[in-house]
């Protein structure tokens, strides 16, 4: 079964690359921002829905079963690919795994980012962590990868829900008990986008427990993928 990831804003494929080898019964994919498709430039942060969107595009063949896991920004991406894939009447995920996000519907109750000043943005950057150490001591890497770090959060910040029929695939929902941007009760929302079986999960930590208590979602995962269909 593949496992595709869907990464946060200013994420890349960490924090999935330590997961490969600890997760023997998938076989795992990046997707989301700044993913390279065969034949294609990497695809752009303009909104939720284009990443989304271009996902879809690449999905649109894949014929094994597969799961998805997205995390803060990456969960709305998840969540938009999987409508856009039903709507061209493709193949979905088995599960959806959306960690650090409150339900779709819901405003984010974190502060907005994209049109900090510099020196504040990147003080708020660091607060809420999840971004290489390396990035944030080097000033020029810093200058580099402002302005499309700053378009990931605008197209979180700027997504708006459009109501249509709940997904029918079973959801996993994850928060950090620490992480004020996804309040378990707004978590627990995800209920409402699945005619599935559904799960909420509250485990140790704040806004990127998948990166330092990641033990907890490998184990969910192994859960999944091991077990009988529910």
């Amino acid at each position: 079964m593949l496992l595709y990831c869907f990464p946060h804003a200013g994420g890349a494929d960490s924090p999935y690359r330590s997961w490969g080898d600890r997760l023997t019964s998938v076989e795992m994919r990046v997707l989301g921002r700044g993913a390279r498709f065969p034949g294609r430039a990497p695809t752009a942060p303009d909104s939720v829905t284009a990443l989304a969107e271009a996902c879809a595009d690449h999905l649109a063949a894949e014929r094994r079963p597969y799961l998805f896991l997205g995390h803060s920004l990456g969960a709305l991406v998840a969540f938009e690919t999987a409508r856009a894939l039903r709507a061209r009447g493709g193949q979905g995920p088995a599960v959806l795994f959306a960690t650090g996000h409150v339900a779709p519907h819901l405003p984010s109750p974190g502060r907005k980012l994209a049109g900090l000043p510099t020196a504040e943005f990147w003080a708020e950057v660091c607060a809420l962590g999840g971004t290489p150490p390396e990035l944030l001591d080097h000033a020029e890497l810093r200058e580099a990868a402002e302005p499309g770090l700053r378009a990931e959060f605008r197209a979180a910040e700027t997504y708006r829900y459009t109501p249509g029929r709940p997904l029918d695939c079973r959801i996993v929902a994850m928060t950090g008990v620490d992480d004020d941007r996804a309040p378990t009760e707004q978590c627990a929302l995800w209920r409402l986008h699945t005619t599935g079986t559904f799960d909420l999960h509250t485990v140790p930590g704040g806004h990127f427990f998948v990166a330092d208590n990641p033990e907890p979602v490998l184990d969910r995962i192994r859960e999944e993928t091991t077990s009988p269909v529910r």
